[in-house]
């Protein structure tokens, strides 16, 4: 699709260099000392537009200035010869580029608030539901809360911006996780459970901006500190990843 998009773009530049070169060549024989008819032998000769411009032997500088082959070959150089690499590392992300939702298919069952700033997620498909990271990032706790509940939480960096999100009640891990794993949007981190202090089958998940376990992060520097901070952020305004992105009441049902 990239590929399409780069050849429609040097076809529109093609076109405006035409526009240009129309616009020019008007100017030049008004202002310059060269006839239509010298003109028109070699438009009619040309190839491409760079070839008209290089067998037009003149010395007039409005036609230089409006169109030259130096301008030609650099809308060249900026359409035609981009890889397709270099138009994809051009792309401006969007929060909707960067953050997802943890699960495939969900409905919420509770919206954070002040005493639970979280939210419950479930799914028809129970603890077959795969859970993934919002954003990618560095796994940065694997544990157990006093009640039993299997927690993962993984820290971001976006923008300068140090964000953690929580994963709590998992049934099972995926293989192959440890702190410090870097992972992303696409790799599932476990499957959704009821282990710990939980009523029915759900997701418990939290995102506050911190960095959770970091001793230089005043705000979260523990589990607890990391509950507090979260609830000030929300009397602050920061509802989690509802403040990045648009966050419906139900996905892939």
């Amino acid at each position: 699709m990239n590929i399409y998009i780069a050849r429609g773009k040097a076809i529109i530049m093609l076109a405006m260099a035409f526009l240009l070169l129309a616009l020019g060549l008007e100017i030049f024989i008004t202002c310059g000392n060269v006839s239509l008819d010298e003109l028109s032998t070699s438009y009619d000769k040309a190839v491409d537009v760079s070839l008209a411009i290089k067998e037009v032997d003149s010395n007039n500088k409005v036609l230089d200035t409006v169109f030259s082959k130096d301008v030609y070959n650099n809308l060249l150089m900026e359409t035609n010869l981009k890889s397709v690499k270099e138009i994809k590392a051009s792309k401006i992300l969007t929060n909707e580029d960067i953050w997802h939702l943890p699960t495939k298919v969900g409905y919420i069952t509770q919206y954070p608030s002040y005493g639970h700033v979280a939210y419950d997620i479930t799914s028809p498909r129970g603890v077959m539901e795969d859970i993934y990271p919002v954003a990618d990032g560095v796994i940065s706790g694997l544990f157990r809360d006093p009640a039993g509940a299997l927690i993962v939480t993984i820290y971001h960096n976006i923008d300068g911006v140090d964000y953690t999100s929580e994963y709590v009640h998992l049934s099972a891990y995926a293989e192959g996780i440890y702190v410090g794993k870097e992972v992303s949007v696409n790799d599932s981190i476990g499957r959704m459970g009821q282990t710990g202090y939980a009523y029915g089958v759900h997701l418990h998940f939290a995102l506050i901006e911190c960095k959770l376990f970091d001793e230089n992060d005043v705000n979260c520097k523990d589990i607890n500190s990391f509950y507090n901070y979260g609830r000030r952020r929300y009397t602050e305004g920061f509802s989690g990843l509802n403040s990045l992105i648009n966050v419906w009441p139900s996905w892939g049902v």
